[in-house]
């Protein structure tokens, strides 16, 4: 091995985003020499995503409950060691302002994520992280020590390897699942892959006519009949079937059973069907002259309130004095329940992370070690772990990224 192109260190990880910076700051704050190697040109690009670009680092009620994955115990442990409010103190501690808003949701007061990504990398060139940009593993090996060679030619020896390489989800921010080849090479297994909080598919041609439309709502999944995930906030029709963070939460729960699988809207989860219809009643009855398709268009959009009609075979012009009571009663009944029929889930070129990854039954949930290669850590995306939508997926980078580090470096 020429010496001259070979890299000494303490500490190697591959992988710059989210759970990578985070390992790289606490273990170069242990006073251990790291190089943090990304193939990207710039650090933290999945974080610059997120929360349309806002980057909601963290949510106030992150919990095992939270997440997917092979095993809930691993998760809690890991969590448990760096939770959310420790995320919250350390980046005060860089000098971030945070707020919190609906559902438990921080972002930084700028509501700019750069302001993440710039505060994360000061404090990696601050303690002295070598970071290695536009380059990636062409071959990693261990003897001793762990030997990363780089497309660049470039040699990386060191004592120990932290792969936060990611999954398969975002492939256009630079995540191509290159880690669990290595992984697989180093004897771990890799489960089922799937993409997870992406856009859902829809049957039903009527949708299109929506598209562009954003509504707040209740969206739940069922398999058979049998009510599988629930979640409220905002969705989006699209020209394919439905987007935004409550439909693309369903995708996990759905996608690997789709052709038993139903999508359930409740336009108005604040109220029960009873009290939804005394509503419509009463507006009925004191707008009696009104066309149907108005006096819904007080409750719901227009286009929407007219498509639904249609689809029930309710003329929407006709007066609201005129709606008999069984119509009136589909009406309701719609409102709480618009259901869709799922042809399938978008791409991971679409999706926001992966479910599945390295099983964690090889994996020391006390300090993220490898059963199988001693000095071989793992963290964020790359393992068998993947959190609801809301700050929750990045919590899980912080905290893995966070263990591996200090673990490492001891």
């Amino acid at each position: 091995m020429n010496k001259n192109s070979t890299k000494i260190c303490d500490i190697a990880i591959v992988g710059g985003g989210a759970a990578g910076i985070m390992t790289a700051i606490t273990a170069s704050r242990l006073k251990k020499s790291v190089v943090l190697i990304e193939k990207n040109n710039e650090l933290g690009r999945k974080i610059l995503a997120t929360g349309n670009g806002r980057c909601n680092l963290t949510n106030k009620f992150a919990s095992a409950e939270r997440y997917h994955g092979g095993n809930p115990e691993f998760i809690g442990k890991v969590l448990a060691q760096f939770d959310q409010f420790k995320t919250i103190h350390f980046f005060e501690d860089l000098g971030v302002v945070l707020k919190e808003e609906n559902l438990g949701r921080i972002f930084p007061r700028t509501d700019e994520a750069k302001t993440i990504v710039n505060a994360l990398v000061y404090e990696l060139e601050k303690n002295n992280v070598e970071i290695i940009l536009n380059d990636q593993a062409r071959k990693i090996s261990k003897d001793k020590t762990f030997e990363i060679t780089l497309q660049s030619g470039k040699i990386i020896e060191s004592e120990k390897l932290i792969i936060t390489a990611g999954g398969q989800a975002s492939q256009h921010l630079g995540t191509s699942g290159d880690a669990y080849f290595w992984l697989k090479n180093f004897g771990h297994s890799v489960t089922a892959l799937y993409p997870a909080l992406t856009p859902v598919e829809i049957k039903e041609d009527w949708i299109k006519e929506l598209q562009g439309l954003k509504i707040e709502a209740r969206i739940s999944s069922s398999i058979n009949g049998k009510k599988v995930y629930e979640k409220e906030g905002d969705f989006l029709f699209t020209h394919f079937g439905i987007s935004g963070p409550a439909a693309m939460a369903q995708a996990g729960a759905i996608e690997n059973n789709i052709e038993k699988s139903k999508i359930h809207i409740d336009l108005l989860p604040n109220k029960t069907k009873k009290e939804l219809d005394q509503k419509f009643l009463k507006i009925i009855e004191s707008n009696g002259a009104k066309q149907i398709k108005n006096s819904l268009a007080g409750i719901i959009p227009a286009n929407l309130a007219e498509k639904i009609l249609l689809n029930l075979n309710i003329n929407p012009d006709k007066k609201s004095a005129e709606i008999s009571k069984v119509d009136r009663l589909k009406i309701t009944e719609t409102l709480k329940n618009i259901e869709l029929t799922v042809k399938g889930v978008r791409p991971f070129k679409e999706a926001q992370v992966t479910r599945g990854g390295v099983e964690l039954d090889k994996v020391d949930a006390n300090t993220l070690e490898s059963k199988i290669v001693p000095g071989l850590y793992l963290a964020g995306e790359v393992l068998d772990v993947d959190g609801d939508s809301g700050g929750f997926n990045l919590q899980w980078a912080w905290s893995s990224g966070h263990l591996a580090g200090e673990s490492s470096s001891k």
